[in-house]
């Protein structure tokens, strides 16, 4: 393992642990491919599920830190038709001052691959967030009625796969992959006012109609820029030591 390779995986460590003030309780480096299966002139590949369990409390700081747990969330107002007789009505729905919640309870997720081929180091991480909650205050607006309330709509997992390339040709780290998959099962409740059957239904339709189409895409995005953005902090982190390591070599 040249210098520059074992630079770029401790900067990438460090600077990371660094940020957030942790202890990094991890293995030494090396041992990353050290029980590799041999894939000849195609690299290496390993798994890594005992270097990703040691070192998963690190994520929490950064979810902490990119404002990820509690995560705002967008307001949204749909226009919906209710037909309480014989009559449709127009009426609309406003869905404000959200947040999610639960975004700290991660783990892993099956087995976690690492692949080395031709100077780059190819991460695949898939984590688990469980019991999340997504609340939100509403206000109805139908038949001259406003009803107002919250509420709170509880999801009991998604997976993320996040997909980071090492590339030590080039001293830089990229975000090759990012996917927010596995999405389970979503509870909603209303709080407040009591909604009769004929408004309940198309509310809480129309809702889960809002949260496949934006709050999960919302929280999707939110995830990725924060990912992003750590990347390139790192790799800026990276630089300065390949800098340093190559002054002192000359």
């Amino acid at each position: 393992m040249d210098k520059k390779y074992t630079a770029l995986v401790l900067a990438f460590l460090v600077a990371a642990a660094d940020a957030n003030s942790i202890n990094l309780k991890s293995q030494p480096t090396s041992k990353l491919l050290e029980a590799s299966r041999n894939w000849g002139d195609l690299g290496q590949s390993a798994t890594v599920n005992d270097y990703v369990d040691n070192t998963i409390d690190m994520i929490i700081p950064l979810i902490v830190k990119h404002g990820l747990d509690p995560m705002d969330l967008p307001e949204v107002i749909e226009g919906f038709e209710v037909r309480p007789l014989l009559i449709t009505y127009s009426a609309w729905l406003k869905i404000y001052d959200g947040y999610m919640t639960g975004l700290v309870n991660v783990s892993r997720s099956g087995d976690q691959e690492v692949h080395y081929f031709a100077k780059m180091l190819r991460l695949r991480i898939k984590l688990q967030f469980r019991d999340l909650e997504f609340i939100y205050k509403y206000l109805i607006k139908a038949m001259n009625i406003g009803p107002t309330g919250g509420i709170i709509a509880s999801l009991n997992r998604f997976v993320v796969i996040v997909d980071i390339l090492l590339d030590f040709n080039n001293d830089e780290i990229q975000l090759q992959q990012f996917r927010l998959t596995d999405i389970g099962r979503l509870r909603v409740r209303f709080t407040g006012n009591i909604l009769t059957d004929w408004l309940l239904n198309p509310v809480l339709n129309l809702f889960l109609r809002i949260f496949d189409t934006i709050i999960i895409k919302v929280v999707e995005v939110n995830i990725r820029n924060a990912v992003q953005n750590e990347i390139d902090s790192i790799n800026a982190s990276v630089k300065e030591v390949v800098r340093e390591l190559e002054a002192m070599n000359h």
